[in-house]
């Protein structure tokens, strides 16, 4: 098959548009990483459980899509609520097992959406329909819709961590946890506040992939091997970090997917994850 430019300025306008939900799942999981030095494995199925929430208020129960995705942002704020209390907070400096009960979390919410909605892929409903074109390649206007409202987002969530005090008390107990502990920051309630938000941003993540893609019971899995590559890239804590990490993942996957086929994109975030952790382990915008 011949390749043209056309077809190379179309896969890296849908890669970028890709990087936009990669985007999205990879600033939670740097914040509660970089904050609270847990890697939170059940991640991936919050993002499923926001993809599914938004396709039973707007497929089953027919509530406008936007408006779902804002009820699904609220939801899973209140599921990671519960998690950091009952489940993450318990067990806090005992690595092992944040591992286990994380892990066991992941199996449980799956195996719940899955005895629900079914194994079958399901599809959420378009973005905006419709689509334009830009030097002869055509573009999809809800992925055009999927990587503003990612941009913004975390143009929101970087003016929250450096404008306001409740984002600066963050930005402290990431960085120097008994410093901040030390200026009367409660560690316990910033540990909440960014289990919330990280929650809520992936579900916004997991509704815009439903959208452009399918969900299904098992999207989780793929959606935090995607997360952990966009902090290996980008550095643990950096939100610039994580916007160019996704953004560079979503094109080098579609590249790879028009040359050498789909199968490529699946081996791509390990190779590159193996990469940085062997030649620049701190990542591209992360400090030594």
């Amino acid at each position: 098959m011949d390749i043209t430019g056309q077809d190379v300025a179309q896969s890296i306008i849908n890669g970028l548009c890709m990087g936009g939900t990669y985007i999205l799942i990879g600033l939670g999981l740097t914040l509660i990483l970089g904050i609270m030095n847990i890697l939170q494995f059940a991640h991936g199925e919050v993002y499923m459980i926001g993809a599914f929430t938004v396709y039973l208020l707007s497929v089953l129960n027919g509530v406008n899509l936007y408006v779902a995705v804002v009820i699904s942002m609220i939801t899973t704020a209140i599921l990671g609520l519960i998690l950091e209390r009952v489940l993450l907070r318990p067990l806090k400096g005992q690595f092992l097992s944040y591992v286990c009960v994380t892990t066991g979390l992941s199996l449980i919410l799956q195996t719940t959406i899955m005895l629900t909605f079914s194994k079958g892929t399901k599809q959420l409903p378009s973005l905006y329909k419709g689509s334009f074109e830009i030097a002869g390649a055509y573009v999809s206007r809800e992925r055009v819709v999927a990587i503003v409202i990612a941009l913004l987002l975390t143009l929101i969530l970087y003016t929250f961590l450096k404008r306001t005090k409740y984002g600066l008390a963050m930005t402290a107990s990431a960085q120097n946890r008994e410093g901040a502990l030390m200026q009367g920051i409660n560690p316990n309630l910033m540990s909440a506040m960014v289990v919330a938000i990280g929650s809520a941003l992936a579900a916004v993540g997991g509704a815009l992939g439903g959208s452009i893609f399918n969900l299904d019971p098992y999207m989780g899995g793929l959606a935090f091997m995607k997360g952990i590559t966009l902090i290996v890239i980008g550095g643990l804590g950096s939100i610039p970090g994580a916007v160019v990490g996704g953004l560079l993942l979503g094109v080098a996957e579609s590249l790879l997917a028009l040359f050498f086929g789909a199968q490529m994109g699946i081996i791509l975030p390990l190779v590159l994850v193996i990469a940085f952790l062997i030649f620049r382990p701190r990542g591209l915008f992360g400090h030594d």
